[in-house]
Protein backbone atom coordinates (compact mmCIF):
# COMPACT_ATOMS: atom_id res chain seq x y z
CA UNK A 1 0.00 0.00 0.00
CA UNK A 2 1.19 3.07 -0.99
CA UNK A 3 2.09 5.83 1.75
CA UNK A 4 0.37 9.14 1.13
CA UNK A 5 2.46 12.44 2.46
CA UNK A 6 0.11 15.38 3.88
CA UNK A 7 1.85 18.98 2.59
CA UNK A 8 1.94 20.34 6.58
CA UNK A 9 2.87 24.30 8.17
CA UNK A 10 5.73 23.82 10.97
CA UNK A 11 6.63 26.57 13.35
CA UNK A 12 3.23 28.38 12.84
CA UNK A 13 3.64 28.23 8.99
CA UNK A 14 7.21 29.55 8.95
CA UNK A 15 8.50 26.46 6.96
CA UNK A 16 6.34 23.75 4.97
CA UNK A 17 6.79 20.24 5.26
CA UNK A 18 5.22 16.92 5.26
CA UNK A 19 3.47 13.93 7.72
CA UNK A 20 2.28 10.66 6.64
CA UNK A 21 -1.57 10.85 6.11
CA UNK A 22 -3.41 10.66 9.20
CA UNK A 23 -0.93 11.25 11.58
CA UNK A 24 -1.22 12.71 14.82
CA UNK A 25 -0.17 16.07 15.75
CA UNK A 26 0.90 15.69 19.79
CA UNK A 27 0.91 18.96 20.84
CA UNK A 28 -3.08 18.34 20.70
CA UNK A 29 -2.03 15.98 22.97
CA UNK A 30 0.73 17.12 25.20
CA UNK A 31 2.97 20.08 25.55
CA UNK A 32 5.95 19.96 23.03
CA UNK A 33 9.27 21.64 23.51
CA UNK A 34 9.27 25.41 20.90
CA UNK A 35 11.71 23.98 18.74
CA UNK A 36 10.50 21.01 18.17
CA UNK A 37 7.33 19.63 16.18
CA UNK A 38 5.83 16.00 17.06
CA UNK A 39 3.82 14.01 14.86
CA UNK A 40 2.78 10.31 16.16
CA UNK A 41 1.49 7.33 13.87
CA UNK A 42 -2.17 6.77 15.36
CA UNK A 43 -0.99 2.82 14.57
CA UNK A 44 2.29 2.42 15.89
CA UNK A 45 4.96 3.59 18.29
CA UNK A 46 6.80 5.09 15.40
CA UNK A 47 7.31 9.30 15.42
CA UNK A 48 8.52 11.61 13.23
CA UNK A 49 9.94 15.07 14.97
CA UNK A 50 11.50 18.15 13.11
CA UNK A 51 13.11 19.96 15.52
CA UNK A 52 15.70 23.19 15.31
CA UNK A 53 18.85 23.05 17.01
CA UNK A 54 21.87 25.76 17.01
CA UNK A 55 24.79 25.21 14.07
CA UNK A 56 26.77 22.40 15.34
CA UNK A 57 30.13 24.61 15.03
CA UNK A 58 33.24 23.84 13.40
CA UNK A 59 35.25 22.99 17.06
CA UNK A 60 32.53 20.65 18.15
CA UNK A 61 32.62 18.49 14.72
CA UNK A 62 36.35 18.42 14.81
CA UNK A 63 36.19 16.61 18.54
CA UNK A 64 33.59 14.67 16.79
CA UNK A 65 35.86 13.15 14.14
CA UNK A 66 38.25 12.71 16.77
CA UNK A 67 36.10 10.73 18.95
CA UNK A 68 33.86 8.80 16.67
CA UNK A 69 36.12 8.27 13.81
CA UNK A 70 34.70 4.65 13.49
CA UNK A 71 30.72 6.33 12.44
CA UNK A 72 32.13 8.02 9.74
CA UNK A 73 33.16 6.78 6.39
CA UNK A 74 36.46 7.93 4.92
CA UNK A 75 36.28 10.33 2.48
CA UNK A 76 36.25 9.49 -1.03
CA UNK A 77 39.63 11.51 -2.54
CA UNK A 78 42.55 11.36 -1.03
CA UNK A 79 43.28 14.84 -1.78
CA UNK A 80 41.02 17.14 0.70
CA UNK A 81 39.31 19.92 -1.31
CA UNK A 82 37.12 22.61 0.40
CA UNK A 83 34.59 21.42 -0.21
CA UNK A 84 35.49 17.67 1.07
CA UNK A 85 36.41 19.00 3.90
CA UNK A 86 33.12 20.96 4.50
CA UNK A 87 31.45 17.47 4.04
CA UNK A 88 33.64 15.72 6.54
CA UNK A 89 32.45 18.52 9.20
CA UNK A 90 28.84 18.45 8.32
CA UNK A 91 29.09 14.87 8.54
CA UNK A 92 30.34 14.64 12.10
CA UNK A 93 27.76 17.03 13.16
CA UNK A 94 24.72 15.08 11.73
CA UNK A 95 26.79 12.38 14.45
CA UNK A 96 26.79 14.99 16.98
CA UNK A 97 23.00 15.19 16.75
CA UNK A 98 22.03 11.63 16.84
CA UNK A 99 24.52 11.06 19.56
CA UNK A 100 22.14 14.03 22.18
CA UNK A 101 19.93 11.88 21.13
CA UNK A 102 20.89 8.60 22.93
CA UNK A 103 20.26 8.07 26.41
CA UNK A 104 23.25 6.77 28.94
CA UNK A 105 24.21 2.95 27.54
CA UNK A 106 22.57 3.48 24.41
CA UNK A 107 24.61 2.09 21.25
CA UNK A 108 24.44 4.41 17.92
CA UNK A 109 25.13 2.20 14.43
CA UNK A 110 25.27 4.00 11.06
CA UNK A 111 23.65 1.78 8.67
CA UNK A 112 23.33 4.81 5.87
CA UNK A 113 25.84 6.98 6.51
CA UNK A 114 25.30 11.20 5.66
CA UNK A 115 25.18 11.81 2.10
CA UNK A 116 24.43 15.13 0.56
CA UNK A 117 21.92 15.97 -1.28
CA UNK A 118 20.53 18.48 -3.46
CA UNK A 119 17.61 20.67 -1.62
CA UNK A 120 15.13 21.45 -4.30
CA UNK A 121 13.52 24.44 -2.22
CA UNK A 122 16.22 25.46 0.33
CA UNK A 123 19.15 26.17 -2.05
CA UNK A 124 20.79 27.79 0.15
CA UNK A 125 20.60 24.77 3.22
CA UNK A 126 23.58 21.84 2.54
CA UNK A 127 21.23 18.73 2.92
CA UNK A 128 22.10 15.13 3.92
CA UNK A 129 20.07 11.94 4.73
CA UNK A 130 20.84 8.92 6.16
CA UNK A 131 19.74 6.28 8.35
CA UNK A 132 20.84 4.92 11.65
CA UNK A 133 20.03 2.48 14.32
CA UNK A 134 19.71 3.17 18.24
CA UNK A 135 20.10 0.07 20.27
CA UNK A 136 18.83 0.27 23.96
CA UNK A 137 19.20 -2.23 26.72
CA UNK A 138 16.39 -3.25 27.95
CA UNK A 139 15.66 -2.61 31.64
CA UNK A 140 13.33 -5.37 32.07
CA UNK A 141 14.96 -8.70 32.61
CA UNK A 142 15.50 -11.26 30.09
CA UNK A 143 14.73 -9.17 27.22
CA UNK A 144 17.51 -8.37 25.16
CA UNK A 145 18.99 -5.28 23.03
CA UNK A 146 15.67 -3.02 21.77
CA UNK A 147 16.28 -1.08 18.15
CA UNK A 148 15.12 1.85 16.83
CA UNK A 149 15.87 2.88 13.19
CA UNK A 150 16.20 6.52 12.28
CA UNK A 151 15.72 7.70 8.88
CA UNK A 152 16.94 11.49 8.82
CA UNK A 153 17.38 14.68 6.73
CA UNK A 154 19.68 17.24 8.39
CA UNK A 155 19.79 20.67 6.44
CA UNK A 156 22.58 22.88 7.91
CA UNK A 157 22.02 26.85 7.45
CA UNK A 158 25.06 28.44 8.13
CA UNK A 159 23.72 31.54 7.65
CA UNK A 160 21.37 31.43 10.18
CA UNK A 161 23.51 29.49 12.92
CA UNK A 162 21.13 26.59 12.67
CA UNK A 163 20.79 23.22 12.08
CA UNK A 164 17.04 21.77 10.72
CA UNK A 165 17.03 18.28 11.28
CA UNK A 166 14.08 15.81 10.82
CA UNK A 167 13.85 12.26 12.48
CA UNK A 168 11.81 9.50 11.51
CA UNK A 169 11.44 6.92 14.17
CA UNK A 170 11.04 3.20 13.78
CA UNK A 171 10.54 1.07 16.93
CA UNK A 172 11.86 -2.80 16.34
CA UNK A 173 10.70 -4.18 18.96
CA UNK A 174 6.93 -3.59 18.26
CA UNK A 175 6.88 -4.52 14.75
CA UNK A 176 8.23 -7.45 12.74
CA UNK A 177 8.52 -8.87 9.42
CA UNK A 178 6.59 -7.01 6.42
CA UNK A 179 4.88 -4.85 8.67
CA UNK A 180 8.57 -3.24 10.04
CA UNK A 181 9.59 -3.15 6.35
CA UNK A 182 6.47 -1.37 5.58
CA UNK A 183 7.18 1.33 8.97
CA UNK A 184 10.71 1.97 7.76
CA UNK A 185 9.42 2.76 3.67
CA UNK A 186 7.44 5.00 4.95
CA UNK A 187 10.02 7.12 6.70
CA UNK A 188 12.49 6.28 4.04
CA UNK A 189 10.07 7.66 1.56
CA UNK A 190 8.98 10.85 3.54
CA UNK A 191 12.34 11.12 3.99
CA UNK A 192 12.98 11.55 -0.40
CA UNK A 193 10.04 13.42 -0.38
CA UNK A 194 10.92 16.46 1.95
CA UNK A 195 14.60 16.85 -0.24
CA UNK A 196 12.39 18.08 -2.80
CA UNK A 197 9.46 19.75 -0.92
CA UNK A 198 10.98 21.14 2.01
CA UNK A 199 10.42 24.66 2.18
CA UNK A 200 11.26 27.54 4.24
CA UNK A 201 8.64 30.28 4.39
CA UNK A 202 9.96 32.87 7.00
CA UNK A 203 13.67 33.27 7.62
CA UNK A 204 13.24 35.32 10.79
CA UNK A 205 12.21 32.36 12.12
CA UNK A 206 15.64 31.85 12.80
CA UNK A 207 16.22 34.82 14.12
Amino acid sequence: MTTTYTPHPLYGGAIKGLIPNNWIDASTLRQIPDHQELYLSPTTLSTLIYEINEYVPTSTSLSTLTNYPHLLPPTQSQSQSQSTEQESLDRAAIIYHLHDLLDEGDELEIIKPPARIHLTKVSSGRGYTGCAVFKSKSKSKGKETTTTKCCFLVVRLEEQETDLVIWGNVPGEELGGEELMREEEVMGGLVGELVRELEVVEWDLFG
